[in-house]
């Protein structure tokens, strides 16, 4: 009989698609999937042919509500606190309705996205193996190397940096635990903290971290004994016809599918892009999946606007990328080998910028000014490809299904071999 597995994540396209690409992977090779997320996804999930629950189906845009900030959070101690103070109020009642679910249909193992740390603590609960996803591997903590979340450091390349880091990495653990001292009550009541008393993150599998990245875009560093890099995964569930697209060279411009107020001046900032870069279609990408259609929503000269593109269809025509440094677009990018103008608005992104900026995938841009980032766009265009290309060839031998595959068989021959069966 197939191994039934519970997947979960929020419905937010850089946690969840992952995991619909893995599942639609693990489906083909004999897993039996379902999904449980946020209730805007599970119309999505079942026209995959997915089994899906909704998590807290009264309120459809609780987790939207707490993702879309008004402004920027960036390490800001006080929004970051009140952000982890809404997620800690949703943990109680995600945790009963998740175990209702492992309750009723019984899965030999849960695999869970980093930021639904919940479901793996039902997992727990009923002693089943569970196994963290990370498309964002450098937020783990770790004994050595750069720390992330700390405005987007650079890889240490001096004494200098390294007492940096070193700095970083206890500031790090420091705020965590004063966070979870203003937030007692709030931890108690989810029934957990910010580390395991063997000092590891307790938001993570004890057992099984997958990193879907790469290990050659990552900055030096050592990883949990728990951590494998399993590859990097890209992709859109959402179906729907090609884009139309302008002919002739092409620059994509896009800031996610997140962060509405980053967008305000996108479309404006993209015409001075277009009046930068003669010869250049400038096509905008507005991350808004519900209204995907194949034509532009507007055409203005060179510039074309649409709801939504699917990355991985697009890319491989472009001759470069503006976007904001997250997941799913720094890989999709780095596999079509187009190079990249990053300017990062808010979270990991700024993270994402210093690593392709150190592995020569790209350059950071601190500002959305169209000129200044024609400037830029120009400059990745006459610079050298040999480490992009290199990095594109590195994505290439990474096969996630296999290597999630493989942890989950893993995991559940350890889970048997601990039952003593």
């Amino acid at each position: 009989m197939s191994a039934r597995l519970l997947l979960v994540a929020p419905p937010f396209a850089g946690h969840l698609n992952p995991l619909v690409t893995l599942g639609r992977g693990l489906r083909d090779r004999g897993f039996d999937v379902r999904f449980a997320t946020g209730a805007t996804k599970v119309d999505l999930l079942r026209e995959h042919g997915f089994a899906a629950d909704a998590l807290l189906p009264d309120d459809p845009h609780v987790f939207d509500r707490i993702a879309d900030t008004n402004g920027p959070v960036r390490s800001n101690p006080l929004l970051l606190t009140r952000q982890l103070a809404a997620n800690l109020r949703l943990l109680p009642r995600a945790r009963s309705e998740i175990d209702a679910l492992v309750r009723r249909d019984r899965p030999d193992a849960v695999l869970a996205d980093f930021t639904a740390p919940v479901a793996g603590m039902v997992a727990l609960d009923h002693g089943l193996p569970w196994l963290t996803t990370m498309p964002t591997p450098f937020a783990l903590e770790t004994r050595t190397g750069t720390p992330s979340y700390c405005g987007g450091w650079g890889p240490a390349r001096h004494a200098g940096h390294r007492v940096r880091d070193a700095v970083g990495r206890t500031a790090t653990r420091v705020t965590k635990r004063a966070m979870q001292r203003v937030l007692a009550p709030a931890f108690r009541a989810a029934g957990t903290g910010v580390y395991r008393a063997d000092g590891s993150e307790a938001a993570y599998s004890p057992t099984h971290i997958l990193g879907l990245g790469m290990t050659e875009l990552e900055l030096d560093r050592d990883w949990p004994a728990a951590f494998r890099m399993v590859g990097p995964v890209t992709g859109t569930p959402e179906a729907g016809a090609a884009p139309h697209l302008p002919s002739g060279a092409r620059v994509l411009v896009t800031l996610g599918t997140h962060l509405p107020w980053a967008k305000d001046r996108l479309v404006e900032e993209a015409r001075a892009l277009a009046d930068g870069l003669p010869g250049h279609e400038v096509v905008v990408s507005l991350g808004d999946a519900a209204r995907r259609s194949p034509d532009p929503l507007v055409v203005d000269g060179r510039v074309h606007v649409y709801a939504h593109l699917p990355y991985d269809d697009v890319l491989p025509g472009c001759a470069a990328v503006v976007h904001h440094g997250g997941a799913g677009i720094t890989y999709s990018a780095i596999r079509a080998a187009v190079p990249a103008v990053v300017c990062p608005q808010d979270y990991d992104q700024f993270d994402f910028a210093a690593r392709i900026v150190a592995a020569g995938a790209g350059v950071r841009v601190r500002r959305l000014d169209g000129r200044r980032v024609a400037e830029a766009v120009r400059a990745v265009l006459d610079s050298d490809r040999s480490q992009l290309d290199a990095l594109a060839t590195a994505a290439a031998t990474y096969d996630p299904v296999a290597g999630v595959a493989d942890a989950i068989d893993d995991a559940l021959k350890g889970h048997r071999t601990a039952d003593g069966r």
